[in-house]
């Protein structure tokens, strides 16, 4: 029981961290909610114009990213882009059309690429660069 609610409050806490990094990229980029809504709908209809809308509202994202392994593919940085939304693993497979299995393959081989120890969760990772 005890392990049960200690899990149950470090996955309160990481989803409190996420919210809280998501809010000051907010601020920091003077995102407007109209601009959240259009990165998100483009994000969900699989656009070819989402990695172009995301780099003018994320302008540091992916040469931070790019910075830590410049050997990452576009599929990748896609992925990348996705979790700096703070998507999950099932809303990642249903934008790209993929299964959740691809995406977390993908995740994990994103992992290896830049180097995320296994006691980091990557999204956390993601949402600090």
């Amino acid at each position: 029981m005890k392990e049960t609610e200690i899990k149950d409050s470090t996955i309160e806490d990481l989803l409190k961290v996420n919210n809280e990094l998501m809010k000051q990229q907010i601020i920091n980029n003077n995102l407007t909610e109209d601009n959240i809504a259009e990165i998100l709908e483009l994000a969900e209809v699989d656009s070819p114009l989402f990695i172009e809308k995301f780099q003018i509202y994320f302008p540091d994202f992916l040469p931070s990213l790019l910075n830590i392994n410049s050997g990452l593919i576009s599929s990748e940085i896609h992925i990348c882009a996705l979790m700096r939304l703070n998507f999950d693993t099932k809303k990642i497979a249903s934008c790209t059309n993929s299964s959740v299995r691809a995406i977390e393959s993908r995740k994990y081989r994103i992992r290896k690429k830049l180097d995320i120890p296994s006691d980091i969760n990557i999204n956390n990772f993601i949402l600090k660069i």
